[in-house]
C-alpha cells in the first residue's frame, strides 16, 4: 500500500529530478558553446593553444552527452505501448498537396484501468481512408505508458481489439480531463540554446579586446585621437593640426564612418586652441586644419570648424566616386577653404585613380555646385 506521504513525495522528487536534468543540460551546452567558440576564435586569431584547448573541450562535451545517453538506453526497459479504445469526438482535415492529408482528431481515450480523458491527435490519413474515421466511431489507439498524450491510431489492431471496438460504447469525457502534450522537448531546446549562448558569451569576453584590435574598424584608443601641431612656413598667425585615429596599431577608423569627422573636428579644435581655420583637409585616415586666431591669412576670412556640415561630406565623397567618370577610384580627398572675402566655405572633393583625377565643388550646405569629370 502506498501512503499519502509517499504519493505526495513522488511529484516533488520528479520535479527536482527534472530541474536537475535541465541544469545539467545548460551546463553541458555552455561547455559546448564556449569550446566551439574557442575553436572558431582560435582559427581566426591563428592561436594554436586556444584552438587545441577548445577542440579538447568540445570533445569532452560530446562525451558528456553521448555516454550518459547510451547508458540510460542500455539500462532502460523496452517500453511496451498501452492499448485502449477511443471515441472520435471531432475531426478536422486540412488541405494537402499529396494523397495523405493532416487530420486533427479530438478523442476520448478510455483505458481499461484508468479514467477516460480527452486528447488531440494529429495523423496523416489517406483521402480514400478518411471516410473510415467518422465522428462517433470507436477506434483502437496506442500510447506510451508514461505519456498519455502520445496517442496514435492503431490502424491494424488485433482481432480481439477489433471485436471490442465494434461492440464498445464510450461516453464523451469532459473537457477538464484533456491532457496536453509534454513540453519537455521545448524546455530542453530552450535549455540548450541558453547554455550555448551563455558559453559563447563567456568565451568571447576575455578575447574581446584582441578581436577588436585584429578585426575591429578602429584600434582601441584610451584617450581618443591624438593631435600634433606644426607651424606653417610663411604663415605667422596659423598652425596646422593633424588628427589621426591610429594609436599604435596598423588599422584605423575611416573618416567616412558616421560621426567620425565631427569627432575629429572637435579634437582639432582642442589641439589648436581655436575653432577658427582657413583650410581643412580630410582624407581616408587623417584630418588636418590650418588654425587662425581671428585674423585673415592671404585675404581669406577664417571659418568655424564646428559649423561645417560634416554629416553631408560622406555623401559628397560617394557622389564623386560614382559620378565623375573615374572607374574604381583609389583615393579621395576633401579640401575646404573659405570664399575670398567671406567665411562661407567652399568644399572640393577630389578622387583619383589609374593616373586620372576629377573633382566636384559644393557649398556650405552640401549642395553640389559644379562637377569637373576626369
Amino acid at each position: 500500500m502506498v501512503t499519502t506521504g509517499e504519493t505526495s513525495a513522488r511529484p516533488t522528487r520528479s520535479a527536482a529530478r527534472r530541474l536537475f536534468s535541465l541544469l545539467a543540460v545548460i551546463v553541458v551546452s555552455a561547455l559546448a558553446g564556449g569550446t566551439l567558440t574557442a575553436v572558431v576564435v582560435g582559427v581566426m586569431l591563428k592561436d594554436g593553444a586556444l584552438f587545441c584547448g577548445g577542440l579538447g573541450g568540445l570533445l569532452v562535451s560530446v562525451l558528456l552527452v553521448v555516454v550518459p545517453a547510451r547508458m540510460r538506453r542500455s539500462r532502460a526497459p523496452v517500453p511496451v505501448p498501452r492499448v485502449a479504445l477511443a471515441r472520435i469526438e471531432h475531426r478536422r482535415a486540412t488541405n494537402g498537396e499529396f494523397a495523405d492529408v493532416p487530420v486533427r482528431f479530438d478523442l476520448t481515450v478510455a483505458p481499461d484501468d484508468a479514467p477516460a480523458y480527452r486528447v488531440y491527435v494529429h495523423e496523416q490519413i489517406n483521402l480514400v481512408d478518411l471516410a473510415d474515421y467518422p465522428e462517433g466511431r470507436i477506434v483502437v489507439v496506442t500510447y506510451p505508458e508514461a505519456q498519455p498524450s502520445g496517442v496514435e491510431l492503431d490502424r491494424r489492431p488485433t482481432e480481439g481489439w477489433a471485436r471490442r471496438a465494434a461492440g464498445a460504447r464510450i461516453d464523451t469525457a469532459p473537457e477538464h480531463t484533456r491532457v496536453k502534450p509534454d513540453d519537455a522537448g521545448w524546455s530542453g531546446c530552450v535549455a540548450v540554446l541558453l547554455g550555448v549562448l551563455t558559453g559563447a558569451a563567456l568565451a568571447l569576453l576575455p578575447l574581446r579586446s584582441e578581436l577588436d584590435s585584429r578585426f575591429g574598424d578602429a584600434a582601441p584608443a584610451p584617450s581618443g585621437p591624438s593631435a600634433a601641431s606644426t607651424v606653417i612656413p610663411g604663415a605667422s598667425s596659423g598652425t596646422t593640426t593633424t588628427v589621426t585615429t591610429v594609436t599604435g596599431s596598423a588599422s584605423s577608423a575611416s573618416t567616412l564612418r558616421p560621426g567620425e569627422m565631427r569627432r575629429l573636428a572637435d579634437t582639432l579644435v582642442t589641439g589648436m586652441g581655436t575653432e577658427l581655420g582657413t583650410r581643412i583637409t580630410i582624407e581616408e585616415k587623417v584630418m588636418s586644419a590650418v588654425g587662425s586666431k581671428g585674423t585673415s591669412t592671404g585675404g581669406a576670412l577664417p571659418m568655424s570648424l564646428r559649423a561645417l556640415p560634416y554629416e553631408l561630406f560622406p555623401g559628397l565623397v560617394d557622389s564623386a566616386r560614382t559620378g565623375l567618370g573615374i572607374e574604381d577610384p583609389e583615393t579621395w580627398r576633401i579640401d575646404i577653404t573659405p570664399e575670398p572675402g567671406s567665411p562661407a566655405p567652399v568644399v572640393r572633393v577630389t578622387v583619383s585613380g589609374h593616373g586620372r583625377s576629377a573633382y566636384l565643388l559644393a557649398d556650405a550646405v552640401g549642395r553640389i555646385t559644379a562637377r569637373h569629370p576626369g
